[in-house]
């Protein structure tokens, strides 16, 4: 599971650690896959740089995983990655058209969707044939995941226009039961037959190959359980296709981007409006004041999650987006959760284990800063939560 030699890859797409498996980004998410059914057989169709490959081994260290990606270089490129600095993690490479792949395959216990065009959703992606090739390569009783990559949780994703709005329409008819865990920008969708989660002790988690993990790897395993049993549906009330009729579904960075300053004033709005509730001071929301004064991001964000409001999203979401570019301004967001995750367990038990806990989490994981001071408070902190649910 980690290098001996010194790695560290940090692209648009993939963020790589020698020293640990979990990193704070998506692709962390994909360890839930085992966690919700069988793995012996994988399906990964989007390679890239093998982000999602150590996640899911280290749900499953077992797993037999073919990974799909249409260009042969990076097929190349990744595999000569895993030789030098991972020899221990074993998959088989096919270089293959993604949404022809499943055609005929064989079927498997869990299918990986990470399938993007550049940076933008490739078209068949946001397509029923596709999908129903998917719910064909899934063998009875497993599991699909999706990375579905587009407008963060607390600017309500699953209302259109947007790719996740399109996307929950879609797989509605195939699995009903769709759900998600939020990776700010990014949503993992589980989708399979049923809620139920495996009985404890059937998926090797604290294990990797025969070595330990390491203690934050170890803690984030531990939690993707947690988030599983409590993931939100992935579902909307409207027509899929509502406010899509035009063509004008938002798939590309510039386009996401320019629909996420069209629903920021409302957002900001509600959020001013939960502050004053609070007695915090509504003037500095909007601005950076708000994230760095915690005597007013906390009451207001305190006050957000107690009504179940999306914007509760706003803070544990900013405070981790900014570690990724290097800022550790918001370090204190860290150390709140961690002086707090149990109490907020108690008070506040779904916003903590899908926002809150991880995005700390994340922020402790992630190797572009420096190690925090409470990283092994947060650690004890979440060990505790987990053990007590």
């Amino acid at each position: 599971m980690y290098s001996a030699s010194p790695l560290l890859l940090s692209t648009s797409a993939t963020l790589l650690a020698g020293d640990r498996v979990f990193v704070g980004n998506q692709p962390d998410d994909f360890a839930v896959g085992p966690l919700a059914g069988p793995a012996d057989t994988v399906c990964v169709l989007g390679l890239g740089y093998g982000g999602s490959l150590r996640p899911l081994l280290a749900a499953s260290p077992g797993s037999r995983v073919t990974a799909v990606d249409l260009d042969p270089d990076m097929v190349a490129v990744t595999r000569a990655l895993f030789r030098q600095h991972f020899p221990g993690t074993d998959f088989r490479t096919v270089v293959a058209d993604a949404s022809a792949f499943l055609d005929g395959s064989e079927r498997y216990d869990l299918v990986v969707i990470d399938v993007y065009a550049g940076e933008s959703y490739p078209d068949f992606l946001l397509t029923e044939p596709f999908w129903r090739r998917v719910r064909g390569a899934v063998a009875p009783g497993g599991t699909a995941l999706l990375n579905a990559w587009g407008l963060p949780e607390h600017l309500r994703p699953l209302a259109p226009p947007s790719p996740q709005h399109v996307l929950a329409g879609l797989l509605a008819p195939l699995w009903p039961r769709a759900a998600y865990l939020s990776c700010r920008r990014n949503m993992t969708v589980v989708l399979r037959d049923t809620r139920e989660d495996l009985p404890a002790g059937t998926v090797r988690g604290a294990e990797a190959g025969g070595a330990r993990l390491s203690p934050t790897d170890e803690a984030v395993l531990a939690l993707q359980r947690l988030r599983l049993a409590r993931a939100a549906d992935f579902r909307v009330a409207a027509n899929p296709t509502e406010g899509d009729a035009d063509g004008a579904v938002p798939r590309t960075p510039e386009q996401l981007d320019a629909e996420m300053a069209r629903r920021w004033p409302e957002m900001l709005a509600e959020v001013r409006a939960h502050a004053e509730a609070a007695g915090a001071d509504a003037s500095a929301v909007g601005t950076r004041e708000f994230y760095l004064r915690r005597e007013v991001a906390v009451p207001t964000t305190l006050e957000l999650a107690r009504r179940g409001h999306p914007a509760a999203a706003l803070l544990p979401t900013v405070a981790a987006a900014l570690t990724f570019g290097g800022d550790t301004s918001l370090g204190w967001y860290g150390d709140w959760i961690a002086e707090e995750a149990e109490s907020l367990a108690v008070e506040h038990p779904e916003w903590l284990t899908r926002t809150a806990l991880p995005q700390a989490l994340a922020m402790a994981a992630n190797p572009l800063v420096p190690e925090w001071p409470w990283t092994n408070r947060l650690l004890k902190r979440t060990s505790a939560v987990t053990a007590a649910s």
